[in-house]
């Protein structure tokens, strides 16, 4: 039987994406991390929960012992599976590290963090990844990740699209990784999130609307405190489905995180190490306190798109709810290594999440796992 090593395995966002493949029964896990309790406890839970769920003879699944910042233990470990899912973070200070582990030991790869910057890393393998006909597979995460699958699944549909405009609606308490990487960031966030796409180009959005905005989402969120968040992935899907224009946001972020977050940024805490850790900590405190002063829980993306349909003008709005980020991240992670372990992605080289996995079945994998997806259409603007 096939082999998956989870490494961060007993984690928020591997606890899920191990829960996943042990349904499927294809494969043999390992949930691997430094702290051998902790996977030991993680394997308990999840051979007990299968047993009791799964139709299918559930596979095994062991604790793993590794430190991904010991290459030669890594290395061991990767060349004995088919696929690692790496769930470790934060992205920027572990970079390309399990990366060229996977490479070196020929093993496949799924990694719900990555991004662009990882990729870049490296570009240099690419030959050595086609030559081993490999498949890396990065941002596999709910954003970026699924984030693009909806509005490219909604995009189907439409002869002529005039504007998307996306939303990630969440109240979850931010991991340290995810701060830490978000505050990393925050250089080309500045540059690039406060963009719009206008007449199918990239263009700084006007001074009045780079700050706070007000939408009203579907329930529990309604009135939202919102903020521009144009990435390199929402500028993929306005390319790709050949919208005149575009406009992505963050939202419900919290007041106390959003003074936080402006105050990281306006003072250049990104620049130094040190002052990175420390915004990332703060981050996750204030974000926790966010958290408990209001009633809104779980994670939502939200696409609108206008174009033309059947030969009108029509609006379609997706919805697509979690009961956090850490299930759709881990969910995404999961799905696409079985994939992977089934035979049935031929993706063979270094790619995104959404040019992997066609958006009609991720979003059709996701109901199966009880998530829900409405759709609202009406004519006209």
């Amino acid at each position: 039987m096939k082999k998956v090593a989870i490494l961060g395995g007993y984690g928020k966002v591997g606890s899920v994406a191990a829960s996943y493949l042990m349904q499927q029964g294809d494969a043999d896990l390992y949930i691997c991390g430094r702290n051998f309790q902790a996977a030991s406890n993680t394997v308990a839970k999840l051979t007990t929960v299968s047993r009791n769920n799964t139709e299918k003879a559930p596979a095994s699944c062991k604790p793993y012992q590794v430190d991904i910042k010991d290459p030669k233990a890594l290395r061991s470990l990767l060349s004995t599976c088919d696929v690692v899912v790496n769930c470790t973070g934060p992205t920027a200070l572990i970079g390309d590290t399990v990366a060229r582990a996977a490479v070196e030991s020929d093993c496949h790869m799924v990694d719900p963090g990555g991004y662009d910057y990882v990729i870049e890393l490296i570009r240099d393998l690419e030959d050595e990844v086609a030559k081993r006909k490999l498949q890396l597979c990065f941002a596999v995460g709910i954003v970026p990740g699924i984030s693009a699958s909806l509005p490219l699944s909604m995009a189907k549909k439409f002869s002529q699209i005039f504007s998307i405009k996306s939303y990630f609606a969440g109240e979850d308490v931010w991991s340290y990784g995810s701060m830490y990487d978000m505050v990393c960031g925050m250089g080309e966030l500045k540059e690039l999130g406060a963009s719009q796409a206008e007449n199918r180009k990239r263009t700084p959005l006007p001074f009045s609307e780079r700050f706070v905005h007000f939408p009203v989402l579907p329930e529990p969120f309604g009135k939202s405190i919102a903020q521009p968040f144009y990435t390199k992935e929402f500028e993929r899907v306005v390319k790709q489905t050949k919208a005149f224009s575009g406009k992505c946001f963050w939202v419900n972020t919290g007041p106390l995180f959003s003074a936080t977050l402006s105050l990281v940024s306006l003072t250049g805490c990104y620049r130094h190490p040190y002052f990175t850790d420390l915004s990332a900590r703060l981050l996750c405190r204030v974000s926790a306190l966010d958290n408990k002063r209001k009633n809104t829980k779980g994670y939502m993306l939200v696409s609108t798109i206008t174009g033309v349909h059947d030969g009108k003008v029509s609006t379609t709005e997706g919805i697509l709810r979690f009961p956090d980020s850490y299930t759709g991240t881990g969910l995404a992670s999961a799905m696409m290594a079985h994939r992977i372990v089934t035979g049935k992605s031929k993706h063979l080289g270094i790619n995104s999440f959404p040019e992997m996995m066609e958006p009609k079945i991720v979003l059709a994998t996701l109901q199966e796992q009880g998530i829900t997806i409405e759709y609202i259409s009406k004519e006209g603007e």
